[in-house]
């Protein structure tokens, strides 16, 4: 009996590192990235924007999603479309990078990293390729490179977070 219970939990080994990673990118991304929150923290008689907590909080809304566009004009559902795909292939790709290397996680300090990095690449990448849907959009004048450094800062001021969920699922 003892012996059944441990080859069922063996098999499942190393497949909620990818899980919990997914969960704790999409809590983030639902909780600070909702119209209201990023509204209200974008307004600068809420939240000093150059202070140290106005900074993080708007790191904390990057990954912005919307319900409708914010006008009736087609950039503004580019825009829309853009961001909320963005929102999505964050999620979506952390979990795939999880995935590939849940495996080869050996402890809850190498989980940490390799979550806190999965959240860099996931949100540099998912801004880089949802760019190309936004208005006026270019490879040619940097921009698109831009959208890939605000994705990867994304990662790097809020990844840790993911980063404890995953070592959190790689000790259970």
């Amino acid at each position: 009996m003892g012996r059944t219970i441990y080859s069922v939990t063996a098999m499942f080994k190393g497949r909620n590192v990818p899980a919990a990673g997914a969960i704790a990118t999409a809590v983030l991304v639902l909780l600070f990235g909702n119209p209201p929150f990023v509204e209200w923290i974008r307004n600068p008689s809420n939240v000093n924007p150059n202070g140290l907590i106005g900074f993080l909080l708007n790191q904390l809304t990057w990954p912005e999603w919307q319900f409708a566009p914010k006008d009736d004009s087609s950039g503004a559902t580019r825009d829309m479309l853009a961001n909320d795909l963005r929102a999505l292939l964050i999620i979506v790709f952390v979990f795939g990078i999880l995935a590939m290397v849940a495996k080869g996680i050996g402890s809850g300090g190498v989980g940490f990293i390799v979550g806190w990095v999965a959240l860099i690449l996931g949100a540099a990448l998912a801004a880089f390729l949802t760019y190309f849907l936004k208005t006026n959009a270019s490879l040619s004048d940097g921009s698109a490179l831009g959208a890939l450094q605000a994705g990867g800062s994304y990662g790097l001021f809020v990844g840790w977070l993911v980063g404890i969920a995953t070592a959190t699922a790689k000790k259970a």
